[in-house]
């Protein structure tokens, strides 16, 4: 209980504090210069005009804020705000008179009915909601503006005998019981759910209820004329505080924002660059086993294939062979050996390229498949740097192990000669030939045009159903490369 008492005690100690302060303020200033008169239109003009666009822009924030929360709470605040707004700005450039006068007094009243509109339930102001009844306010306000500056004959007598006639008097008098109801409203609900909103707009409904309360007692240019002005205007300087503060803090949050989606692409794309360079190197690696270790490794496999049918025949050629297999095992088993600690195969000189070829040759062949023969020109091999010769001699092996499965040939040629300025690689056999359009691009094809594209070299399989098969790899040879 006591702590209840405490939270109350806070709640409503600031709000009567600047009741108490004003109430006795004004009362002081109508006693004490009674008939003090401080006629200065420029200055009022100044304020008035200055509350006046303090409430349209808090009219347009608090419009665009119920668009997303707090359903027509914050609506219905748009509407009062926006009313005294435009009324008052025709206030300010209003000449001393009845159109002066009444201007003032149904600024605040539709701002006390837009205070109190937004104390009520959600069910009995969703007519605040449309865009419609935002801009007919607008048009309504604006219309009778004009009206009372343009024939203020036609408006009810507001001063008499220089004082505030009842006209003058009773839609003040409303607004001040209209603002204090809403004050007392807001401030429950802050009670209740402890929302700063509530508390703020309680607190600005308590200073506008004031400000009404004094003028039902004032004269016009008199003490308490001027303070209840200035009461009015300390509850704009408050909208205008609230108006700057959430802007910084949007401002702030922008720039947060801001700072971390940098902080988000930056990362996402360092996180791309490994992505793409692990892809990178899965595809190059499964296309080095492909194009390598198990080309190799099929070509053992037709070896001792081989060996199976001579052990009974020639057990002294199934010896070699044996021999020549065991060797290219021992090769492969280098070769996985190198791919695991990350060192790729080199093809360091000319001679190295042709006995490389020399020994794909020799393991390609088989009494099954075509006998391929090599001619190389040293002078081409020689142009040949060792990304390029490594590359040729993957498409070669793969263009070999095609022939061997697929083309049923009997003869087959690999060279490497100078042909038009580009160095050309050209496998051919005897075999029954394809369409190479009809063929779908397999593992082993989209290698050869990824490896010939990596050496900027151009690829071509030339073929023909029951024609002779040719794979043509040209590499031009002022193309650098940097070792992949």
């Amino acid at each position: 209980m006591v702590r209840m008492s405490t939270q109350t005690f806070r709640t409503y100690s600031v709000p009567l504090l600047i009741a108490s302060t004003s109430l006795l303020a004004s009362v002081a200033l109508y006693a004490l210069w009674p008939d003090w008169r401080g006629q200065n239109e420029p200055l009022h003009s100044a304020m008035e005009a200055l509350g006046a666009l303090a409430a349209i822009a808090m009219a347009r924030v608090l419009y665009q804020r119920g668009e997303t929360e707090d359903g027509t709470k914050f609506q219905a605040l748009a509407l009062g705000f926006l009313g005294m707004g435009l009324l008052e700005a025709f206030h300010a450039v209003a000449p001393m008179g009845n159109g002066f006068i009444l201007l003032r007094g149904l600024s605040s009243l539709i701002g006390g009915l837009g205070f109190v509109a937004a104390c009520l339930p959600e069910a009995d102001r969703r007519w605040v909601a449309p865009k419609a009844v935002f801009w007919s306010l607008t048009l309504a306000s604006i219309a009778f503006g004009l009206f009372a500056l343009l024939v203020p004959a036609n408006l009810p007598e507001m001063m008499r005998n220089g004082e505030f006639s009842p006209a003058a008097v009773a839609p003040k008098s409303m607004a001040c019981l209209l603002f204090f109801a809403a004050a007392t409203r807001f401030f429950v609900a802050f009670q209740r759910t402890g929302k700063s909103e509530d508390y703020l707009f309680g607190c600005l409904a308590l200073l506008f209820g004031l400000a009404e309360l004094m003028f039902t007692y004032s004269r016009i240019w008199d003490s308490v004329w001027w303070f209840w002005h200035l009461t009015l205007l300390t509850a704009y300087l408050w909208v205008l505080g609230y108006l700057s503060r959430d802007y910084l803090q949007s401002i702030s949050s922008l720039r947060t924002a801001l700072a971390d989606t940098r902080r988000a692409e930056e990362a996402l794309r360092q996180s791309e660059r490994q992505l793409r360079g692990v892809l990178e190197e899965r595809e190059r690696i499964a296309r080095d086993l492909h194009d390598g270790i198990i080309q190799s490794i099929y070509s053992i496999g037709l070896g001792l294939n081989q060996c199976r049918r001579l052990i009974g025949e020639q057990s002294q050629a199934a010896v070699g062979k044996l021999t020549e297999a065991m060797n290219d095992l021992n090769v492969v088993i280098r070769d996985v050996r190198n791919y695991i600690i990350g060192l790729e195969p080199q093809v360091a000189n000319p001679q190295q390229l042709e006995n490389s070829l020399a020994s794909m040759v020799r393991m390609m062949g088989s009494d099954d498949g075509p006998g391929f023969s090599l001619k190389v020109d040293p002078q081409a091999a020689t142009i040949l740097n060792s990304e390029q010769a490594l590359h040729m001699l993957y498409i070669a092996r793969e263009a070999m192990s095609n022939s061997v499965r697929h083309s049923h040939a009997k003869a087959g040629m690999v060279s490497v000669e100078m042909h038009d300025g580009v160095v050309r690689l050209q496998v051919k056999d005897d075999g029954l030939g394809f369409d190479p359009a009809a063929l779908p691009q397999g593992q082993g094809l989209r290698n050869i045009a990824a490896r010939a594209a990596k050496i900027g070299a151009r690829c071509e399989i030339v073929s023909a159903p029951g024609q002779p098969t040719a794979v043509i790899l040209e590499i031009p040879v002022e193309t650098k490369h940097a070792t992949a």
